[in-house]
């Protein structure tokens, strides 16, 4: 990665930078295959942490005892992403990397506070889920960087997943971390409707103040923070539809994980 700096990309499973490739969105004259480093798909939990590997593909997040013990949430989003041959084949470590707005990880793991490790030869270092992704198909991983693993908090929350699909491809997703502890804060995170995961602080701090009244304030906290985004129009949606949509699927996730209904 190091040797040809700008000129390079890692590759995984391939499903979406091949295509980007392509369709001469992207142009690479190295391709670095991550394939055979077994490290890279390893799933393991110490303590109150869960590691997964960068290479872990979503049909083996989906399968997988541990993630279906500590973050189910994550192994039921894995589930149902795309097609059977994309969750076969595409790694949870690209969808992060590539960073296409309409990606569902994203906003997952960001509500669930979730850390990036990067490394190269420089050194290793740690970056928020939250933080990762600055823009559509931009990231803060540096040309000569590669994300080894991610590194989720086991936390005494319930949490939730919502979304709406047009085709293979979410409109509008939302994910809720509602802790079980009053005084802890709630993660509230909307994505696949502007360029990249958003925090909802108003309605955050909403569900903080009033964690046993989800009545039309938090409608309204709601329709504020979201009323504050860049919201992409496009074929599928016109940004009024979507902010419909994302108003919807927030409100949804937040009341399932309030009602403990979300996964744990």
């Amino acid at each position: 990665m190091a040797r040809y700096s700008d000129d390079v990309s890692p590759y995984a499973g391939g499903t979406e930078l091949l295509l980007a490739m392509k369709m001469h969105f992207a142009d690479y004259q190295h391709l670095v295959d991550l394939k055979r480093i077994p490290e890279l798909r390893t799933i393991i939990r110490r303590d109150d942490i869960v590691s997964l590997g960068a290479l872990a593909t979503h049909a083996t997040i989906a399968d997988d005892a541990i993630i279906s013990g500590a973050v189910p949430a994550l192994g039921a989003l894995c589930s149902s992403i795309a097609n059977a041959r994309v969750r076969t084949s595409g790694t949870i470590g690209g969808n992060l990397c590539f960073a296409e707005p309409r990606a569902d990880p994203p906003v997952l793991l960001a509500a669930l506070d979730a850390q990036l490790v990067l490394k190269s030869a420089r050194g290793e270092h740690h970056i928020s889920a939250s933080q990762f992704i600055i823009g559509a198909l931009e990231t803060l991983r540096a040309p000569d960087e590669l994300l080894l693993r991610i590194e989720i908090p086991v936390t005494a929350c319930n949490i939730r997943y919502e979304r709406v699909v047009f085709g293979h491809r979410t409109i509008a997703g939302a994910a809720a971390a509602i802790p079980k502890d009053p005084a802890n804060k709630p993660r509230i995170w909307v994505g696949c409707i502007g360029t990249h995961p958003t925090s909802l602080p108003t309605t955050e701090r909403y569900i903080s103040a009033n964690p046993a009244s989800l009545d039309d304030g938090l409608t309204h906290a709601i329709a504020t923070d979201i009323g504050t985004l860049d919201i992409v129009s496009d074929e599928d949606a016109s940004a009024d539809y979507r902010r419909h949509l994302a108003e919807t699927v927030t409100r949804r996730a937040i009341t399932a994980a309030a009602d403990k209904k979300g996964t744990p």
